[in-house]
């Protein structure tokens, strides 16, 4: 199984730019509320300190992570050269 997972808040200026820009462009991704007690150990776990982090996950390995707002059509070819390579 693969996704895109993506570690943000509501706080975040960027976040609130990136996201409904992914939404527009059909992106499929889980998100992860980066500042929500209940996920304070998956962070600590993936050592995030900057927002938004986008991670491919392919068979439960983070297989890529990226800091910062990506462009939905670099997203959608990063993702698919990635997952490519982990095939």
């Amino acid at each position: 199984m693969e996704f895109i997972r993506i570690f943000g808040s509501d706080d975040c200026d960027r976040c609130k730019v990136y996201l409904p820009e992914l939404e527009k462009a059909n992106i499929e991704f889980v998100f992860i509320d980066a500042e929500a007690d209940e996920h304070q150990e998956l962070c600590d776990e993936h050592e995030i300190d900057e927002l938004p982090v986008t991670q491919v996950v392919v068979d439960g390995e983070v297989v890529g992570e990226l800091i910062g707002s990506l462009h939905p059509d670099f997203l959608i070819k990063w993702q698919k050269d990635l997952t490519c390579e982990k095939k």
